[in-house]
C-alpha cells in the first residue's frame, strides 16, 4: 500500500484513507464515550456506585480532555498525528485496565481521567488532523467519511457490551476492551498514518520567508475563533445533553413508552443521513452555509413538541430535525477550522476549540436533567430554542463574515 502522505491529490482514493481510522473511532468511542451505559448495573451492584459517579466519568473525560487538548493539537501540527495516535491508544488502553481494577469511585474517576488524557489524541481531534494532512484537497470530504462511518460506535458497541458482560462480567469486557485499543488501534495508528512529508512539516522547519500563509490574517483569525467557539458551543450543549432525556421528554409530554423509545432512536440515523448528505452534497455550498441551514434547523425542531405536545408527526418531525441538525454540525466543527485556519495549523486550533467545547459537553447533561426534572419537557425544550437562537445569529454572522474565506 503506497503512503498516503505521498499519493498526488488527484488519486486519493477516500475510502482506503479514511476507514482504518473509521475502525479506530469505532472502537475508541464504542470503548471510552458508550462505556458507562455499560457499567451502569455491574457497578451499582456490585461497588454500590452511585449513577451519577457512573457516568460522572464522560465529565472528568471531557474536562481533562479540554484542559489538554491545546497542547497536543501544537504537538500534532508539529510532529504529525502518528506517534501522538498511538500514545493516544495506550492511554485508552492503560485507562480501561486501570477501570477493569477499580475498586470504588475513586479509583474508577482516575481511569476516566487516563481517558481524558487520551483524548485529544485519537478521539476526533488527531484523527480529523491526521486525515486533513493526509487528503490534501480532499480533506472536508474525508473528514466527513470519517464522521459518518465512526457514528456507527455505539450500534457496534452496545450489542458487544450487552454480550461481553453477561459472559466474562464488567471487569473482563474492560480488559476486551484495553486489549482492543492495544492490539488493534495502536498498530492501526502506526501503519496507517502517514508522517508530515516537508511540504506539510511546521512552518518552524521551513526556511524563513517560505513557510505557507494562513488562511486569515491574524486579526481576522481571532474574530473567526471567537465567533466559532460561540457557536459550536452552544449548538454542542444541546446536542450532547438534551438526547440524553429525549425518551423521557417524549413520555412526559404524553406518547406511550414504546412510541417515545421508537422515536428516539431515529435521531442516530438521522445523524448518519445529514453526515452523509452533507459529504456528498455540500461542498457545492461551503461548509459555513452547511452550518447555517443546520443551525437554523436547531430551533425549529426544539419548538414543535411544544406546539404539538402530544402530536406523533409532531414528535418525529422534532427527532428528525434535531438528529440532521446535529448530525451536520458534528461535520460542520470538524471541517470549518481546516477552512478558515488552513491544515498547518489545523491540529493547534481545533485544540484550541476543544477547550471551551468540550466544558460546555460536560455541563450540558447535569444541567438538562436538572432542567426535566425540576421545570419540566417543556420548560426544557424553550430553554434549548433559546440556546439555539443565540447559536444561529453567532452562525449567521460567521457565515456572513468569514463564508467567503471557507475554502474546505
Amino acid at each position: 500500500m503506497p503512503d498516503p502522505a505521498l499519493l498526488k491529490p488527484d488519486s486519493i482514493r477516500l475510502l482506503p484513507l479514511a476507514t482504518p481510522l473509521a475502525v479506530t473511532q469505532i472502537i475508541g468511542w464504542g470503548t471510552t464515550f458508550w462505556l458507562p451505559p455499560m457499567l451502569a448495573g455491574p457497578l451499582a451492584r456490585e461497588l454500590a456506585m452511585p449513577t451519577e459517579a457512573i457516568f460522572g466519568g464522560v465529565t472528568v473525560m471531557l474536562l481533562v480532555g479540554a484542559a489538554v487538548a491545546p497542547r497536543f493539537g501544537r504537538l500534532v501540527d508539529a510532529y504529525g498525528a502518528r506517534w501522538p495516535m498511538v500514545a493516544g491508544s495506550l492511554f485508552l488502553a492503560l485507562a480501561l485496565l486501570a477501570i477493569a481494577h477499580a475498586q470504588g469511585t475513586t479509583t474508577y474517576l482516575l481511569g476516566w481521567m487516563l481517558i481524558g488524557l487520551g483524548m485529544p489524541l485519537v478521539l476526533t481531534q488527531a484523527p480529523a488532523a491526521a486525515i486533513a494532512q493526509m487528503a490534501g484537497p480532499k480533506a472536508r470530504q474525508a473528514i466527513g467519511l470519517l464522521m459518518l462511518l465512526g457514528g456507527l460506535s455505539s450500534s457496534v458497541f452496545w450489542p458487544l457490551g450487552t454480550w461481553l458482560e453477561p459472559t466474562l462480567g464488567w471487569r473482563g469486557m474492560c480488559l476486551v476492551f484495553a486489549a482492543l485499543n492495544l492490539a488493534v488501534c495502536a498498530p492501526v495508528h502506526a501503519i496507517f498514518v502517514a508522517p508530515l512529508t516537508r511540504e506539510e512539516d511546521r512552518p518552524a522547519r521551513h526556511v524563513a520567508g517560505t513557510a505557507p500563509a494562513p488562511a486569515l490574517a491574524p486579526e481576522r483569525r481571532r474574530a473567526a475563533f471567537v465567533l466559532m467557539a460561540g457557536t459550536f458551543s452552544l449548538t454542542g450543549f444541546i446536542s450532547w445533553g438534551l438526547p440524553l432525556q429525549l425518551v423521557e421528554l417524549l413520555r412526559m409530554s404524553g406518547h406511550p413508552l414504546a412510541f417515545a423509545v421508537f422515536v428516539g432512536s431515529l435521531m442516530g440515523p438521522a445523524q448518519v443521513a445529514s453526515r452523509l448528505a452533507e459529504m456528498i452534497f455540500g461542498r457545492a455550498v461551503g461548509i459555513l452555509t452547511v452550518g447555517l441551514i443546520a443551525t437554523g434547523l436547531m430551533p425549529f425542531a426544539m419548538l414543535l413538541p411544544v406546539l404539538g405536545p402530544a402530536s406523533a408527526p409532531a414528535a418525529v418531525a422534532f427527532v428528525l430535525a434535531f438528529g440532521l441538525s446535529a448530525g451536520a454540525m458534528t461535520v460542520v466543527r470538524n471541517v470549518a477550522p481546516l477552512a478558515l485556519f488552513g491544515k498547518e495549523t489545523y491540529a493547534t486550533m481545533s485544540g484550541r476549540l476543544n477547550l471551551p467545547l468540550n466544558v460546555a459537553f460536560a455541563m450540558s447533561p447535569m444541567v438538562f436533567a436538572f432542567l426535566m426534572r425540576q421545570a419540566g419537557p417543556n420548560a426544557t425544550l424553550l430553554f434549548a430554542f433559546g440556546t439555539a437562537l443565540v447559536a444561529l445569529g453567532i452562525m449567521a454572522m460567521l457565515q456572513r463574515r468569514f463564508g467567503r474565506d471557507a475554502l474546505a
